[in-house]
């Protein structure tokens, strides 16, 4: 759940019909008004990236599912992508995929929402197809049927999840007698049932303006923008829509359920059903959730103690009238859940009979009050926490949201942990793994061809028609000031003034496969441990209380992060200097998180996914490679604090780390800081060669696993390919990817979406993954369908690889590809932390921080002859393994 929407739930504000106004008189950039039709339209102005995000949410969710079909709201969410009588599939489908941004679409129970980030310059095409859709949609029982395919893999998918079953269980039972009960994706049984008719009349009752919001947040004029939302949306009319109902739910008495569980490490749980968005003590939960799944709380430190693999508080989506929440821990394979449930409710009795830590709770609102900084610094994000402020909180005050926080007394927190941490009213759980892993088995797919569906060109709308036509390279927006200080760190900085805050993402190159002894495999593991239990002068909960005095987020390692506030800058970063240049090697928090790390491989090895990619791996790499080194409990219960620290001492070196600074800092004042900060640490020696070495083309194979839950086969096709990064033809194979299966540039129209999702309803997902690397690449193709349907799948993907290898891409192909990549690295700049990320990752692979300018003029001058070549020269259908998992 989105900070601002958990927060700002009990201040609502009626605004007049037709009414346009600023969300305040200080605030210019934000812009509200409600169309005669009654569409509430609130947009909000932000110039980090020439980007936008836009979100419809309409009132209307899976607790509006008739009895008779559970999962329809769902099934119309999907729906909404498949055309009106205006538009068509794949008239709608060429147009998302060449603006070229992030398009996605959310079931919740009580709201349903879509969502688009693509460039500034492209809203009135996303306002096009949001308002088209607002007005009708088609609901063909020929699409429904296509799609029915599809959403019945993801109802398999989702009751595949391990561990699922129980938490449905208890939604059941928490929820008894109202639509919340009900799986909120669907049943097979319903899909079945359903038809384009009944979907049709669900549109007609609950898609109307009067029931939705829009916002538009980005680099936008708000009166501009409102006039074209104004010239879309107004003429469509008001409906009369069915009044939202109300659920009075039952008290659930104390339950204990003791069960087996497809989880590859046991689980313990307790829950509870807190306030929901209703209630006047929902702001009051909000802070004690926040609180209970604190650093420095007692929850997160049965981790920290070694007691536990993971632990904290989780919460399932919000209602109006609860929020079901969890004080979970997940322990290493072996240990008993029952008695960790023990724990579990003694940690909640303890603070429902003595309160929770003054101090604790000041800190806490201190943090939630900084946070409400964060989602400026991304577009997306800004855009989706108004929507969740709007429909799912129903218009709080942005401007009182300090205040309510600051209103939440210690009482109150303490009233609500004595009323709610009920052992009568808990809800137990003990999930004890049995985990059955499958064997390898030679297994051919039955051949059942399907007839071949060109591919051909769409007409678009007029409004639609520059999209693929009128493409520039786009500019860049990020002009970083780069140095190298005088112990060897490289440091970035791009200075941004759309918020208060700064952040700091670092990264030593490393390669724990290459660097651990021999004998030592897991110490790189230990060492992360280590780094959550503070420094050598400061133990895990002093630097926490040192991190909350400044509401400061830090996280020590490999790779490093801090968040906070601009004010606190200097602190936060002495801070993160500390933490990593000073781990607190000593023999308590050695053995922590030596049993947390062990704890954590135990786990992960008894997983059948990681069985599963280990085995494909052994597949495609010679003996004996580095990559197939493996941590072991017994590997990591065999190492010494001092092998740990030995480590720690050869392979974080200042002349291969990189620090990237962005936010409301200046590159002198983030120098100073950090040389002041990080300046004492010195490389001892010549820096390590961290390339691994070349390998051989792997030899065609099939891997057989079957876990115990799975309804489907989960498809992955893999091949080692000989080319490097230093190849130029790696454009060309980037975009062909892109072509087959996506990559980038999303999977709406490409080739294999299309054959094996949209035209056949094979399966509910396909995309391709190109890595490609100083000395080693690999490609891989992954789907999930019904073992019935896993032999027709494949043979689409054969038909459309020898495609790619054997004629050229037609250029309205290509061209919608290249727009699609060519917008895509506009969207990339619209987050501060994606920025940052991206140059430190292109810092310690070597490659040029300009790397995705040089990339858009490459793939926009690349001809469909060449990516004929490069898949004719790299690819080798026939030299995949093949790995399945499912029945």
């Amino acid at each position: 759940m989105r900070m601002l929407a958990l927060i700002l739930s009990i201040v609502f504000l009626s605004l007049a019909g037709g009414a346009v106004r600023p969300a305040s008189a200080d605030d210019q950039t934000i812009l509200r008004a409600t169309l005669a039709n009654g569409l509430q339209v609130l947009i909000v102005r932000n110039t980090l990236a020439p980007a936008v995000s836009t979100e419809v949410s309409y009132l209307v969710g899976s607790g509006n599912d008739p009895a008779e079909f559970p999962g329809m709201a769902h099934a119309q969410e999907h729906m909404m992508f498949r055309g009106t009588p205006e538009v068509s599939t794949d008239q709608l489908n060429t147009i998302a995929t060449a603006l070229g941004g992030d398009y996605n679409a959310f079931t919740r129970p009580t709201v349903t929402q879509f969502l688009f980030t693509v460039p500034a310059s492209n809203l009135n095409a996303v306002l096009h197809i949001e308002s088209d859709r607002m007005r009708n949609i088609s609901d063909a029982q020929t699409e429904w049927a296509d799609e029915r395919g599809a959403i019945e893999q993801e109802v398999a998918m989702d009751e595949s999840q391990p561990g699922a079953d129980f938490f449905n269980d208890v939604r059941a039972k928490v929820y008894a007698g109202t639509p919340y009960a009900r799986d909120p994706v669907g049943t097979k049984a319903s899909f079945d049932r359903l038809t384009g008719d009944e979907l049709k009349r669900f549109h007609d009752t609950w898609y109307a303006p009067n029931n939705a919001f829009l916002v538009i947040a980005g680099d936008v004029d708000p009166q501009q923008a409102l006039a074209q939302v104004r010239t879309l949306f107004e003429s469509i009319p008001r409906r009369n829509v069915p009044a939202q109902q109300t659920y009075h739910l039952r008290p659930v008495p104390r339950t204990v359920i003791r069960r087996t569980t497809t989880l590859p490490y046991p689980l313990a749980v307790v829950g509870y059903v807190l306030p929901g968005s209703n209630s006047k003590d929902y702001v009051t939960s909000f802070v004690l959730q926040s609180l209970l799944n604190s650093e420095r709380g007692a929850l997160q430190g049965l981790t920290t103690r070694g007691l536990a693999i993971g632990s904290g508080f989780q919460a399932e989506p919000v209602l109006p009238e609860s929020q079901l929440c969890y004080a979970v821990a997940a322990l290493a394979p072996g240990q008993d859940p029952w008695a960790m449930t023990e724990r579990l409710e003694a940690i909640m009795a303890r603070y429902a009979r003595e309160g929770v830590p003054p101090d604790l709770f000041e800190a806490t609102k201190r943090r939630a009050i900084a946070d409400q900084q964060l989602s400026r610094n991304s577009i997306t994000e800004l855009a989706t926490d108004w929507s969740d402020v709007l429909a799912v909180d129903r218009e709080p005050s942005i401007e009182r949201e300090i205040q309510l926080l600051q209103q939440v007394k210690l009482g109150d927190v303490d009233r609500l942990a004595r009323t709610y941490f009920n052992p009568a009213r808990a809800i137990v759980g003990a999930l004890t793994p049995t985990y059955r892993g499958g064997a390898a088995a030679p297994e051919k797919p039955t051949e059942n061809p399907l007839p071949p569906r060109a591919a051909g060109n769409v007409a678009l709308p007029a409004w639609a028609q520059g999209l693929i036509s009128n493409i520039e390279l786009p500019q860049p927006a990020v002009k970083p000031t780069v140095t190298r200080l005088s112990n060897g760190i490289r440091l970035i900085v791009q200075p941004e003034t759309i918020s208060h805050s700064v952040f700091v993402f670092g990264g030593v190159d490393t390669q724990p496969t290459l660097q651990e002894p021999q004998g030592e495999t897991g110490v790189a593991s230990v060492l992360d441990e280590l780094f959550s239990y503070g420094t050598a002068t400061l133990s895990r909960d002093q630097f926490q209380r040192e991190l909350d005095k400044i509401a400061a987020t830090e996280s020590g390692g490999a790779r490093f992060s801090l968040q906070l506030t601009s004010d606190a800058f200097d602190r936060g970063v002495q801070l993160l200097a500390e933490n990593e240049l000073n781990p607190r090697f000593d023999a308590a928090s050695f053995h922590a998180a030596q049993r947390q790390a062990a704890g954590n491989a135990a786990a992960a090895l008894s997983g059948s996914h990681v069985i599963a990619l280990h085995q494909l791996n052994q597949r495609l790499l010679p003996s004996g490679d580095p990559a197939l080194r493996q941590a072991t409990p017994q590997s990591i219960a065999g190492l010494t604090l001092e092998r740990v620290r030995t480590y720690y001492a050869k392979t974080f070196r200042p002349d291969l780390t990189t620090i990237v600074v962005i936010g409301e800092v200046t590159p002198q004042h983030a120098r100073e800081a950090i040389e002041r900060a990080f300046g004492v640490w010195a490389a001892n020696g010549q820096p390590p060669d961290l390339t691994y070495p070349a390998v051989p083309l792997n030899q065609p194979s099939q891997i057989k696993i079957t876990p115990q839950t799975m309804q489907q086969d989960a498809v992955t096709l893999a091949e080692v390919l000989a080319i490097t990064r230093d190849d130029p033809s790696r454009y060309a194979l980037q975009l062909g990817d892109a072509v087959l299966g996506g990559g980038a540039a999303g999977p709406l129209t490409s080739r294999l979406f299309r054959d094996l999702r949209m035209n056949t309803g094979l399966v509910y997902m396909v995309d391709t993954n190109l890595s490609i690397s100083k000395t080693r690449s690999r490609f891989q193709i992954n789907y999930a369908s019904s073992p019935g349907n896993a032999a027709e799948a494949r043979k689409l993907v054969d038909r459309d690889l020898k495609q790619m290898q054997e004629t050229p891409v037609p250029q309205a192909e290509l061209s919608l590809t290249k727009a699609s990549l060519l917008r895509r690295m506009i969207v990339d700049g619209s987050a501060e932390a994606a920025i940052a990320k991206g140059l430190l990752e292109r810092s310690i692979q070597g490659t040029p921080l300009e790397q995705p300018a040089i990339a858009a003029q490459r793939i926009k001058a690349t001809t469909p002859e060449e990516i004929r070549d490069a898949f004719r020269h790299w690819i080798r259908p026939d030299g995949f393994v093949e790995l399945i998992e499912g029945p």
